[in-house]
Formats: structure tokens, C-alpha cells, sequence
């Protein structure tokens, strides 16, 4: 990660915080949904986040309420695709990732083959390769739905293997209120915002390539979130993360007892957002045709002509943000510099 100067930062002299870059499998490792766990991995932080980091971690859990989405095993995408919702997520660029796979494994093998070391030394590394061999594993599973932790409880010991200790089960309950035991290693935790507002400092999250750009904006935005893409093209990344906000489920962090007073509130919330009817999504983009085209084929987003770097459009976006978009401003902010 990196905050130094000869990256973009917020102008000198304005309130907001300094920019925090970090790569795209930084929000990968297991931080268990403790947003202290994140930022001890993230930011080399003091010695006191670092105690931060052993308390939270303490036996390898996840947190109570934490927001996680459950990844697909491979016993299961013929019956999602069958589900009522059909929601599920296509991989792209899926040969030439098992071709660079199958590259890198050979490579591997080879090394393997004519590396002589220590008993340690071998231990420390096979440990490593799981670990990395478990990372692009879960990057090229598909999703499923959100849910919420509610425990993760099940007994391992402190001689348990890492590799074992992820095939646990944790409890966690979707949507619509069913529960599930799930493999640790099929969960992935979520930057949900109240998370991110409370703990960390705002990220840029840096990727290098589409598919993992798109994986990652789908991820961490959640319904409470607000989405603009910068650079949006033909729409396809911010279609993708408005079908995952209506198809994935919202997961409330207390689940809502069935009471008369409850319903009146939900009703009223429906009304109120019918008297102001506003988008989650947002696409930019300076080309007319690829507004148009957006437009045409996402109408459940808004998509607009602008040019960020010039300030009198950026002026003009601000005001319809405020117009149009949940919440007035994004919380969640994507930009496409054109390609891999």
C-alpha cells in the first residue's frame, strides 16, 4: 500500500482524508469481516491496531454480523442456474486465466523438482503455496448470495492446519431469513460502508485487469451504497452491480421481529421513496454514443455525458447527483482507465 505524494490525493487545504492506495488482493486476505483486522493488514499500523489485529483474530473467526458473500461450490452451479432468481456470475477472461494457471503450476512443478531445501524451509514454503493456491481458488468461484455471520463456533484446536481450519462451517442466515452452515473458505467478507465510515480511512483500491476491476466493485458494493462509474462505456459494470444489489439480497444486521409497528415502518419507507424516486447506479463517460448505447440497453441506470476533467461538468454531475442519486452523492466510486 502506499500514501505517498506521487499519487492523486484530495486538493491541499479541504477537509478530506488522504487517499489510502492499496492492490486488489489486499481485500481478498481473510480479515473475518473486523475492519481492525483490515486495517492491521493493510496499513503497517501502530503497535496498539496491532493488538487490534491479535484480539480480533484471536482463533481465526469471523465476526458476529459480519457481511459476507457466499461463493459458489462446485457441486453447485447447475442448481443456481435452475434457481428462481438465476443470479449468478459469468467469469471473464476464463481461458486465458487457466492458461496462465496452467503455466504458472508447471513452472511450479519444475522448481519443485530441482529445488532442494530444508525440512523448515519446505514446510514455510508448501504453506505459502496453499495459501496462494487458496486465493486464486476462491477469485475464480462464482457468487451466490450475501448473507450475514451470526457464528463461527465450530471446535478446532490450535494443532489444526490453516488448510483444515478453512473447511469449518459458519452459521450465517440470508435475505430472506434461512440459515446455512457454509465453509469458511466459500466466504468472502464485505467492506460494507458503516464498516468502512468507522474504521478505515477512504481506499483506492488498485486492480489490473477488467475482470478483477468488476469483481471487486461487485463485492464491496453493497445496498446501502451508492455507485458511480467514471468511464463507463457501454454500461456493462454498473448493470452488473445494480443486478447485484436487486438480485443478491440485503442482509440487515438485526434481524426485524414480525410486528405490526415494523410493517407500518416499511410501508412508509416505500412511500416516501415513490415521492422521490431515485437511481443507485450512475454511469459517466465523455463518448455520446456510449451514453446513448447505455442508455438505451440499461434503463434501470442512469447514465450521463460528462467529462470529469473539465470543472463546469463536474459541477453539473454534482447537482444531479444530489438530484437524482440514493443518498446524493456516491459512496462508491469506480474509474475505468480504459482497458487491461
Amino acid at each position: 500500500m502506499s500514501t505517498t505524494s506521487a499519487l492523486p490525493q484530495p486538493p491541499q487545504g479541504g477537509n478530506e482524508q488522504t487517499y489510502t492506495y492499496v492492490t486488489y488482493d489486499g481485500l481478498e486476505t481473510d480479515w473475518l469481516g473486523d475492519a481492525r483486522c483490515l486495517r492491521s493488514k493493510l496499513m503497517n499500523s501502530s503497535s496498539d491496531d496491532s493488538n487490534d489485529e491479535a484480539n480480533c483474530n484471536q482463533g481465526g473467526r469471523y465476526s458476529t454480523g459480519a457481511l459476507v458473500w457466499v461463493l459458489l461450490s462446485k457441486k453447485k452451479p447447475k442448481d443456481v442456474q435452475n434457481c428462481n432468481s438465476g443470479f449468478h456470475d459469468t467469469a471473464l477472461h476464463k481461458k486465458r486465466r487457466n492458461k496462465k494457471n496452467k503455466a504458472s503450476a508447471d513452472t511450479e512443478s519444475e522448481e519443485h523438482k530441482t529445488s532442494k531445501q530444508s525440512g523448515d524451509e519446505q514446510d514455510n514454503d508448501h504453506g505459502h503455496e496453499n495459501n496462494q493456491t487458496a486465493l486464486y481458488n476462491r477469485s475464480k468461484k462464482e457468487f451466490f448470495l450475501r448473507a450475514r455471520v451470526i457464528s463461527d463456533d465450530e471446535a478446532v484446536t490450535d494443532e489444526t492446519s490453516e488448510q483444515e481450519r478453512s473447511k469449518r462451517r459458519v452459521l450465517v442466515r440470508y435475505s430472506k431469513g434461512a440459515t446455512y452452515r457454509v465453509r469458511a473458505y466459500n466466504l468472502l467478507s464485505v467492506l460494507e460502508p458503516s464498516v468502512h465510515k468507522d474504521a478505515l480511512p477512504p481506499l483506492v483500491v488498485v486492480t489490473p485487469e477488467t475482470h478483477i476491476y468488476r469483481r471487486i466493485a461487485k463485492v464491496h458494493t453493497t445496498p446501502e451504497d451508492s455507485f458511480m462509474e467514471i468511464g463507463c462505456d457501454y454500461g456493462i459494470t454498473v448493470d452488473k452491480i445494480q443486478t447485484s444489489i436487486e438480485e443478491a439480497g440485503d442482509v440487515p444486521k438485526e434481524w426485524p421481529r414480525e410486528t405490526c409497528g415494523n410493517e407500518v415502518a416499511v410501508d412508509e419507507k416505500k412511500e416516501d421513496d415513490s415521492i422521490i424516486p431515485r437511481v443507485t447506479c450512475i454511469g459517466v463517460d465523455r463518448s455520446l454514443e456510449s451514453i446513448d448505447i447505455a442508455n438505451d440497453r440499461y434503463p434501470k441506470c442512469k447514465f450521463l455525458l460528462v467529462n470529469v476533467l473539465v470543472s463546469e461538468e463536474m459541477t453539473t454531475l454534482r447537482t444531479t447527483c444530489e438530484s437524482c442519486l440514493q443518498g446524493e452523492a456516491p459512496t462508491v466510486v469506480c474509474v475505468d482507465i480504459n482497458g487491461n
